[in-house]
C-alpha cells in the first residue's frame, strides 16, 4: 500500500477505534468544521493531536515532555500534472516548555459529555515565526526525541529545527547533543527570495508554510468552594479545561520552487 494511502486509511481508522483518545469537531479560524483526535500516551509522556484540513493536508503535533520537544508533521499533496512529487512531508522539530499544554495524565482523564458539539477556542495565543536554519537526520536524532524517527521517517531531508532549539536542549539534558547538518542556505541569507516571489523554477527559494493549531488544551481551570457548609475553608479544585488556538509560520529553504507545495 502507498504510504498516502496507508496515512489516509490510519486517520479514518483513528477516528473509528481510537481508545483513550478525544475526537473534537472543531470550527477553524475560516468557519469550517474539522476534527481533531488527540491521544494521550501515558507510558511515554507524551500527547498527539492529529487532523486534516478539507484540502487534505494532514497534520500530526506531536508533544514530548520528558525532552521538551515539539514535533510536526505536515503532509501535503501535489499534483502530479504539474511536475510535482504525488506528496510532500515535512517535519518541524522545536523547543516547547511543558506548560504550554495539559499533561498527558490530564488528557487521559478528559471526557466528553456531548461529542458532537462544535467547539471553538477560548484563547488565541498568537502567531508564531519560526525560521529553521538547520536540517536533521531522523534516523540520527534520538538524542533530541526517540519520536522523530518515527514521525518523521519518511521526511529523511525534510526534517528541520533551530540551533537556537539545539542549544535549549543541550542546556536541559547537560549532554552535548551533536552538530547536525546545516541547510544549503541559512533562511537569513537575504539574497534568497519567498518562493512565491521567485520567476526562475530551478533556483533556491524560501517556502512558507503555515500550521493551525486551532483547538487545543492549553491548561486545567481551577474553581474555589466550600468543601461543606460548616467549614469556612476555601480549598480549590479541578473543574475544567482552557483551550487556545496556535498558528506557527516555519520559514525554511528549497532547492526549487516546485519542492514548495504550501505555496498553492
Amino acid at each position: 500500500m502507498k504510504l498516502v494511502e496507508r496515512v489516509f486509511t490510519y486517520f479514518i481508522c483513528l477516528n473509528f477505534m481510537c481508545v483513550n483518545c478525544l475526537i473534537i469537531n472543531v470550527k477553524n479560524q475560516n468557519g469550517i468544521v474539522i476534527k481533531e483526535t488527540i491521544k494521550a500516551n501515558l507510558s511515554d509522556d507524551s500527547i498527539t493531536l492529529e487532523l486534516q484540513l478539507p484540502d487534505s493536508t494532514l497534520i500530526t503535533q506531536h508533544i514530548d515532555f520528558t525532552k521538551e520537544v515539539q514535533i510536526i508533521q505536515v503532509l501535503l499533496l501535489g499534483e502530479e500534472e504539474r511536475g510535482q512529487k504525488p506528496f510532500q512531508i515535512v517535519c518541524f522539530v522545536n523547543h516547547i516548555y511543558p506548560n504550554e499544554f495539559i499533561s498527558p495524565d490530564a488528557m487521559a482523564k478528559l471526557r466528553q459529555k456531548n461529542p458532537s458539539t462544535i467547539r471553538t477556542s477560548e484563547e488565541f495565543k498568537g502567531i508564531f515565526n519560526i525560521s529553521v536554519d538547520l536540517k536533521i537526520k531522523p534516523r540520527e536524532s534520538h538524542d533530541i526525541s526517540s519520536h522523530i524517527s518515527s514521525f518523521c521517517s519518511e521526511a529523511h531531508d525534510s526534517t528541520f529545527t533551530r540551533k537556537v532549539d539545539i542549544e535549549k536542549w543541550n542546556s536541559l539534558s547537560g549532554s552535548l547533543i551533536k552538530q547536525y547538518e546545516h541547510t544549503d542556505h541559512k533562511v537569513s541569507k537575504p539574497t534568497l527570495k519567498l518562493c512565491r516571489d521567485t520567476v526562475k523554477m530551478w533556483t533556491h527559494c524560501l517556502c512558507t508554510m503555515e500550521v493551525v493549531i486551532p483547538w487545543y488544551p492549553c491548561a486545567l481551570k481551577f474553581c474555589k468552594d466550600h468543601p461543606n457548609k460548616k467549614s469556612t475553608t476555601i480549598e480549590s479544585y479541578r473543574c475544567g479545561i482552557h483551550t487556545c488556538t496556535k498558528t506557527f509560520n516555519f520559514m525554511y529553504n528549497v532547492k526549487h520552487k516546485l519542492q514548495c507545495l504550501s505555496i498553492e
